[in-house]
């Protein structure tokens, strides 16, 4: 894992994600909003609209990442295993 990178966000129960639309003007796109009892974060798209294709791209991989991190964060509270638990081994 990444060291020194920046704030960490422990997700709690009463944390949300939305997408919210700004705007209709090309100066307001919409954002991807995490909002919480840690803060909140808002992911926009840069101004230069020719880069959206790829920051729709990164959104996507940004998502299949989630969907991997909630496969794994299932299957070991499904099993009960924690690497790093001495008392589960």
């Amino acid at each position: 894992m990444r060291k020194g990178f920046g704030p960490t966000w422990v997700i709690s129960r009463w944390d949300e994600v939305t997408v919210e639309e700004t705007g209709s003007s090309p100066g307001a796109p919409p954002a991807l909003v995490l909002s919480g009892t840690a803060g909140l974060l808002m992911i926009m798209p840069p101004d230069d609209r020719a880069s959206w294709p790829d920051r729709a791209a990164f959104l996507r991989r940004l998502r299949d990442c989630a969907d991997e991190l909630a496969a794994l964060l299932e299957n070991r509270a499904m099993n009960g295993v924690c690497d790093d638990d001495p008392a589960q081994k």
